[in-house]
């Protein structure tokens, strides 16, 4: 067979895959090497005992290896890569002998050294038919595929495919998620917004109407003339008081027309125009004018007047209010305007009492804010905060009031933390995306800022909102990990199929030798001439056959345990499950791991009912909590420790208790065990995900999780999951 070799210092070394990978220089070898593809690879060059398998993608600019074995050590695998033979566009290329052929006779490959002989390439194609890249096998000797290897290749080229068009339908998978998941957020985000505003026309509506009734009826019953202009000189309206001076019937007979136009001498009204417009343009009140007024029956009185301008909601001047008293009997008139005048600063404590109740509203709405709130000052302190942002932090408001907001942040986010609120005083805006805040513990919290610059009067505040991004990052990282067990659950069934089969008639015709060996041990001793030690062998000729029925017979149950976990049901519809049945099946995929750290110890109670649950996320929960059993026990032997699996009806509930002789949990990290995220493991050794999605999925099917633990004696989970 060809051995794959490298040149250096005039000496032949073998190389090993790892530094091929690292020293190939043109770029041709996965840098992620995939193990489902590495597998394929492995068996095809076991299968058909090649030295040198490969999977050769083809790109839109140069080929490239997916998989490989033997081909990486060569001295130059670009060249061996890349070696494709002319054929028929999407048929298999088949040269059995590199020297006979006519097509590759004269290639430099076939007449070099080490030379190549044999060459096979299976086409590989995507769903629309379309050649993607192709399974090659290389060898240095002419070679001739049998049937079964011949049928071993195309299954594994099928296989190659399938698991394609899977990492292909996975990324689509992803992606579909994420944008279905931006689209919920706007959404939801969209709603929220018109929900407020909605409820903010409401409230307004409201308050305008009851200021609206308020001011009518003071209008009604107030003992003097009210007035109002627009910037023309016309009446918008008037009370009452004022249409009777006047001599008209009623409010609506003023409302659109001029001091001329309601009969007033030219003279008498262009003085009032120039006061109405004086107040107007400067923005000023004029109290106490005097100014002359004289009836339609040629009465002439003296009026005491005082003007105020009327702004809108951008604070210009639109509008002037005069309030005028008659002044012919002044004591009368005085006492009057000391009754106005009380009954001014009424509506005035009125207006005080609203703004305090506005106040206590938007202090209301910040306590009642699932996200947590801040009010900082111009310099960036911290002025107000809700109990959401206390609990947040694990601070109370007295700790955290006057302090520099981007003192909260870890000392390598505050630089980033203080630009984006001096930006925020810039702009009047600022948002980030992920932003890391300290607690009171030291730990960082994730969360998303955004703030918003409110202006009242001179002053100047920042309202930052914080929203935790905890258990967001959780959704996303169990959405990846249902994605991945699915798509594993896929590959899992299908490899469970094809190693099904094999294994059938493999166990029959075991069975059919071992009776052959059955009837040669009762026939053999009848013949003469036999040698002695033919017969002495017969016996163990009976116990390889029985060892190789006990192997068999082991895949078959590593199989049916691989299919019951590949199975996760229709979403989260519930059916009854044994529970039994499911954890021997872990127990059987397990066994790898377990057999070297423990004994293992089972205690099933009898006739225990079943339970209505998902047999595929329970034997998710279960191999999980015995893999993290196994790991507490290390370093360690079966001799020491002891995996303990005890099952039990509790009050009405099916109990389970997987139990260990591992080191504990400390008392100060058990209440955290279930938080999202929250691992003792090293750093890239899990995700803290594995306890809280388990949790998460006992409590679905409407059971709970318990857990007991002592440092140095082991730890014990409980399961309580509702009967069938």
């Amino acid at each position: 067979m060809l051995q794959p070799c490298f040149q250096r210092g005039g000496q032949t070394k073998p190389m090993s895959e790892r530094q091929m990978l690292a020293s190939s220089p043109y770029g041709l070898f996965e840098q992620s090497p995939e193990p489902e593809y590495e597998d394929i690879v492995r068996h095809a060059a076991e299968c058909c005992e090649m030295p040198i398998v490969f999977i050769r993608i083809a790109d839109q600019e140069r080929p490239w290896i997916k998989a490989s074995a033997g081909l990486e050590l060569l001295a130059d695998p670009m060249r061996f890569g890349t070696f494709s033979p002319p054929q028929v566009p999407g048929e298999a290329c088949l040269v059995e002998d590199a020297r006979e052929d006519a097509r590759t006779q004269n290639h430099p490959l076939v007449l070099g050294e080490p030379s190549l002989r044999f060459y096979l390439a299976l086409p590989l194609h995507n769903e629309e038919g379309g050649q993607v890249g192709a399974l090659c096998l290389i060898d240095h000797v002419p070679r001739r595929l049998n049937a079964l290897q011949s049928k071993i290749l195309e299954h594994l080229r099928r296989q190659v495919e399938t698991q394609l068009r899977l990492h292909e339908q996975l990324l689509e998978a992803q992606e579909r998620a994420s944008q279905m998941e931006e689209a919920q957020a706007r959404l939801y985000a969209l709603n929220e917004n018109l929900l407020i505003e909605v409820r903010q026309r409401q409230h307004i509506q409201r308050e305008l109407l009851s200021q609206r009734e308020l001011l009518t009826q003071a209008l009604a019953h107030i003992p003097f003339a009210v007035f109002w202009k627009d910037r023309d000189g016309r009446f918008l309206g008037c009370n009452d008081a004022f249409a009777q001076h006047l001599g008209v019937s009623s409010p609506q007979d003023v409302i659109g027309r001029t001091d001329l136009e309601l009969g007033l001498l030219p003279h008498v009204a262009a003085a009032y125009r120039r006061d109405d417009v004086l107040v107007m343009d400067s923005g000023q009140t004029r109290l106490g004018i005097e100014e002359p007024f004289q009836r339609s029956n040629g009465e002439e009185l003296w009026l005491l007047t005082s003007k105020v301008p009327l702004r809108d909601p951008d604070g210009k001047v639109r509008s002037v209010l005069g309030i005028f008293a008659d002044l012919t009997d002044r004591r009368r008139q005085e006492a009057t305007l000391q009754k106005a005048l009380w009954q001014v600063k009424q509506y005035a404590a009125l207006l005080e009492t609203q703004v305090v109740a506005a106040s206590e509203r938007v202090r209301r709405l910040m306590e009642a804010s699932r996200d947590a709130v801040f009010v900082l000052d111009e310099k960036g302190r911290v002025l107000e905060l809700n109990p959401v942002a206390e609990r947040l932090l694990g601070r109370t408001a007295a700790e955290l009031l006057g302090m520099p907001f981007d003192l909260l942040a870890p000392e390598p986010e505050r630089l980033v933390l203080h630009h984006a609120l001096e930006e925020l005083l810039a702009r009047g805006t600022m948002r980030l995306e992920e932003q890391g805040l300290r607690s009171a513990q030291g730990e960082r919290i994730s969360v998303q800022l955004i703030g918003s610059l409110q202006e009242a009067g001179e002053a100047r505040r920042q309202l930052v909102v914080a929203q935790d991004l905890t258990e967001k990052r959780r959704m996303e990282q169990q959405n990846i990990q249902n994605d991945r067990l699915a798509a594993m659950g896929v590959l899992t069934a299908g490899i469970a199929h094809e190693i099904n089969n094999p294994i059938s008639y493999m166990l029959a015709n075991l069975d059919l030798l071992r009776q052959w060996e059955d009837d040669l041990e009762q026939q053999l001793p009848a013949l003469p001439g036999l040698p002695p030690e033919l017969l002495e062998r017969l016996p163990e000729a009976r116990s390889v056959i029985a060892d190789c029925i006990e192997g068999s017979l082991r895949i078959g149950d590593i199989v049916r345990g691989m299919r019951l976990l590949s199975h996760t049901g229709q979403g989260d519809v519930l059916s009854p499950v044994d529970i039994h049945r499911s954890l021997d099946a872990v127990l059987h995929i397990a066994q790898g791991e377990l057999k070297h750290t423990a004994r293992l110890k089972q205690d099933y109670a009898r006739n225990l009912p079943m339970v209505l649950g998902s047999e595929g996320r329970l034997g998710q929960v279960f191999l999980n909590l015995i893999i993290n059993a196994v790991h507490a026990m290390r370093p360690g032997s079966p001799a020491d420790h002891v995996l303990h699996i005890r099952s039990r009806l509790d009050e009405g509930q099916v109990r389970i208790d997987i139990s260990d002789t591992g080191h504990g949990i400390p008392p100060e990290v058990l209440p955290r065990i279930f938080d999202p995220f929250f691992t003792t493991k090293p750093a890239g050794i899990g995700t803290g995900l594995g306890l809280s999605i388990s949790y998460a999925i006992i409590q679905k099917m409407g059971g709970s999780m318990r857990v007991e633990s002592r440092v140095g004696h082991g730890t014990t989970f409980s399961l309580l999951l509702p009967s069938v």
